[in-house]
């Protein structure tokens, strides 16, 4: 049995606590001033190289609510080996859109360039359907709009290229698939930004939306076990995930950074492994 017959626990069930994403869709559609001159894009980063490995692998998370989730329900299993260490730099009720409240551009480039870790993971988007506050310019941008779409990439490849500049190789989670067609049609907006701005910069796209979608396209809900009996996949709220749903993106994201960048497929075994374990 998955879990080995344990209760599962459910990380980030409810919306989050300032804003709920379908509150956030909403609030998008606000009129605003649209400026009249495009987001310059940032320019393409050097590809990513393989880090120096020697010693423990640390792996930095960053995100909202969604990778919250993913270091609760992983680090219990995977601080178990003493070869990695996963640090958790996330933050609910967050996103890329709202400088004003939490400036992740600013925030992961500091943490990159004070720490550089060996590999980041970055999973956010969530709360990204408000409109894009430029605070230096002083203009809003709503979603769906052109300038939100050069905006939001820019923002994703600037963050790409710090990774590639500390030579930390980077893997970015896509939304995965939403209960709420309207909120799914948004997410899979998002996720072509962020593949716009992740790959250009020498990041990994990890998309998430394959593995929780069923054979028709549609959002999935629950994954069935060794015994054939269908295991919780995804919260109440139909955005997050449960315990056992978390590990399962975690075990996902690993094996895409190892496939994709073989010098950390050996330093990912310890936390493959631990994962796999914990789902059979």
């Amino acid at each position: 049995m998955l879990l080995g017959g344990a209760s599962l626990f459910v990380h980030g069930a409810r919306a989050e606590e300032e804003q709920s994403p379908f509150e956030a869709r909403d609030a998008a559609a606000e009129p605003e001033a649209e400026p009249t001159a495009e987001v310059a894009p940032a320019q393409p980063a050097p590809a990513q190289t393989a880090p120096e490995l020697a010693g423990r692998l640390n792996i930095q998370l960053f995100g909202d609510s969604l990778a919250q989730g993913l270091f609760l329900s992983c680090n219990p299993v995977v601080r178990r080996r003493e070869s990695l260490r996963l640090l958790n730099g996330t933050r609910h009720a967050t996103g890329l859109t709202r400088s004003d409240e939490h400036d992740w551009v600013a925030v992961a480039t500091e943490s990159l360039r004070r720490n550089p870790p060996q590999m980041v993971l970055m999973w956010i988007g969530a709360n990204d359907f408000r409109s894009f506050v430029d605070r230096a310019n002083r203009r809003r941008w709503q979603f769906g709009s052109t300038n939100f779409h050069e905006a939001y990439k820019t923002a994703v490849q600037t963050i790409s290229q710090v990774a590639a500049e500390v030579r930390a190789p980077l893997g970015w989670m896509g939304l995965p698939n939403m209960r709420d067609r309207a909120f799914a049609d948004s997410a899979r907006q998002l996720n072509d930004m962020i593949r716009e701005g992740t790959e250009p910069a020498g990041g990994l796209y990890i998309s998430t939306w394959e593995a929780t979608s069923d054979a028709d396209g549609r959002f999935r809900p629950s994954v069935p076990g060794h015994d054939r009996l269908e295991r919780r996949l995804r919260a109440d709220d139909g955005v997050h995930f449960s315990d056992l749903g978390y590990r399962l993106m975690a075990r996902l994201a690993f094996e895409k950074m190892a496939e994709a960048r073989p010098p950390l497929a050996q330093a990912l075994s310890p936390a493959r492994e631990a994962l796999d374990a914990s789902v059979a």
